[in-house]
């Protein structure tokens, strides 16, 4: 005859119930993804993660993109916080990259000293943006304004005031005939050129000149209207 001790199937099945119990609280979803929410990015790891520099993602933990935690001597941000604002931030930096100069690089094109450049970008001739903590500026609004005016010239000698097609200063008038300054006023103010005003300036236009040039035979060009401008189309 077996003898069954009670005692002994009670602790077995206790201890089985508890392992099971256990085992799904450890394995639980709910576990898991409490676990995940406690998984931490070092700032080394948020650069990975998003594809960005070093400084660039030291600069969003301390400028409070993140919310971030101590952790001995470094500080470190949540994993579920990273991936929940990555697309957000990957589109501004992006943007930044491709859209964007620095004041420096505008400093570089326009071939202007650094007090001169951010006082031109102050005056809000052109859209510009604080990313990461950089002033920047946005090249189309910044093309833009470049076509519209005939005071600052490229280093690389992009004609400037595209808008208003090809115009010329009055005084190359002169120079691209051989005459006084006097002489080239006068054909504009006898209306025998057409000129436009940009700015409280006149500006010769291209093809009035050259309508009026071909048609009369007092004057001779001595220097093409490139040389004396010095533009790149």
């Amino acid at each position: 005859m077996a003898i069954v001790n009670i005692f002994t199937d009670r602790v077995d099945n206790f201890n089985s119930e508890t392992e099971k119990r256990l085992r799904s609280e450890l394995f639980s979803d709910e576990k898991q993804k409490a676990d995940e929410d406690w998984i931490t990015y070092s700032v080394e790891e948020i650069s990975e993660e998003l594809d960005i520099s070093y400084d660039d993602a030291l600069f969003l933990v301390n400028c409070g993109a993140f919310k971030k935690y101590r952790a001995g001597k470094e500080y470190r941000v949540k994993k579920k916080d990273v991936e929940q604002k990555k697309k957000i931030i990957t589109s501004a930096l992006t943007y930044r990259d491709k859209k964007t100069i620095s004041v420096m690089e505008l400093s570089r094109i326009l071939g202007l000293g650094k007090t001169s450049t951010y006082r031109l970008v102050n005056k809000c001739c052109f859209k510009s943006y604080v990313v990461c903590g950089v002033l920047r500026v946005d090249i189309e609004s910044f093309e833009e304004w470049y076509a519209g005016q005939f005071h600052y010239i490229k280093v690389d000698k992009e004609r400037p005031g595209k808008k208003y097609g090809k115009t010329f200063c009055p005084s190359t008038l002169g120079k691209i005939l051989n005459v006084s300054k006097t002489t080239g006023h006068d054909l504009l103010n006898n209306g025998l050129i057409e000129y436009i005003i940009v700015d409280g300036k006149r500006r010769v236009l291209e093809d009035s000149f050259w309508k009026w040039y071909n048609n009369q035979d007092k004057y001779t060009m001595i220097k093409s209207i490139q040389e004396v401008e010095g533009y790149v189309d």
